[in-house]
């Protein structure tokens, strides 16, 4: 969420110094306002795929979005992020699986708890398995993506009689402020009257497109407009149905140190572990890729070649079989990563024409 700042900072005002002051003043009122209880079961907009869920856990109320059938496929969306991060890799993965698609607590239309819930990765976790036995299901597959591949990580660490199989999207079981090198001026939301007028921009819908373009980086060129307008939405719908305490709390969760890696150590569940090779938090992700390799066996590693930290959004077709094929081995249609060394690497056939990129396993060179 640091290309917000940076989205901020490129737009140029031309209004005179008396109309930028009542900008300011309007939009600081609109940093003020949010939805924090959920209990009519309001949405911000309908799902592309599948049907609006709400269930009760701890008193909070959790949405999700259900779609296909079969074995449960919990989604973990990452920070500040709501469940339309996987609307493109939806419609793949709900051939073959029974999609619960959450706005976990804090985000989307779930409740955003203000006090007695501090947002951390654990947390977050421990919601999630009273969701899973609230659901009144026994061992599901869980994939997440950043924050949310974090969450998923830590269910699995922490209540492996819960999880089947697990894929994560970058995140991990070990985040250093250091190694992260996030942007301190999230902070700035927590400071009075300035906080206001930066939510209030940030809110405002006036940095929505410039926010998907920083994110999305160099891979933004290779979309086609449909595709642009979609990962647009995607932001859009983040920015606009966080509320502020929410942000904070989860901006605080991922800037302090996250670190249950010798637990995961001991766990014997089969996960995947994916990163792009152009993220901006690579090296994050390969802290975590080399540990994985050195003691879990049951942690399998593939990188993606110019692949960016949302890899979902970028490469959809792609990740979708890469998944399918980890939770199901069985299916025929799946896709076998290749090594670098091999000649074509994968493809993508999204809304903007077919993509090639090569993987790679860890360990190779």
């Amino acid at each position: 969420m640091g290309s917000v700042w940076r989205a901020i900072g490129r737009t140029r005002w031309r209004q005179g110094g008396g109309a930028l002051a009542l900008a300011l003043c309007v939009l600081g009122a609109v940093g003020c306002s949010s939805v924090v209880q959920n209990g009519e079961h309001r949405v911000y907009s309908n799902p592309e795929y599948g049907s609006d869920q709400f269930v009760l856990v701890r008193g909070y109320t959790i949405h999700y979005v259900e779609a296909g059938e079969g074995q449960p496929l919990l989604l973990i969306p990452g920070a500040f992020t709501t469940y339309r991060t996987w609307n493109r890799v939806l419609p793949e993965l709900m051939l073959h699986n029974r999609v619960l698609a959450v706005d976990y607590l804090g985000v989307g239309d779930s409740d955003k708890p203000e006090r007695g819930f501090g947002y951390t990765v654990e947390e977050q976790a421990d919601v999630m398995a009273e969701l899973i036995g609230a659901l009144g299901l026994s061992r599901v597959n869980v994939m997440g993506a950043s924050y949310g591949g974090a969450v998923a990580l830590n269910l699995a660490a922490r209540y492996p009689d819960l999880v089947e199989r697990v894929v994560c999207i970058e995140g991990g079981a070990l985040i250093t402020p250091e190694m992260l090198n996030y942007s301190r001026l999230g902070a700035l939301v927590e400071w009075p009257v300035l906080g206001d007028i930066v939510w209030g921009f940030m809110k405002s819908g006036l940095f929505d497109e410039a926010t998907a373009r920083s994110i999305m980086g160099a891979a933004w060129d290779e979309l086609s407009p449909a595709e642009r307008q979609e990962v647009v939405g995607v932001f859009s719908a983040n920015l606009h149905t966080v509320s502020r305490a929410s942000w904070i709390g989860i901006y605080r969760a991922i800037t302090n140190r996250i670190d249950f890696m010798q637990a995961l150590d001991w766990v014997r569940v089969p996960m995947l572990y994916l990163y792009g090779e152009d993220s901006k938090y690579r090296a994050v992700a390969e802290m975590n890729a080399r540990h994985f390799k050195r003691h879990n066996p049951n942690i399998e590693v593939i990188s993606l070649r110019g692949g960016i930290h949302d890899l979902q959004l970028q490469y959809p077709g792609e990740v979708s079989r890469i998944v399918q094929r980890f939770l199901d081995p069985t299916l025929a249609d799946g896709v076998t990563a290749r090594s670098a060394a091999a000649p074509g690497g994968g493809r993508d056939a999204g809304i903007g024409g077919d993509r090639t990129w090569g993987l790679r396993r860890a360990g190779a060179p």
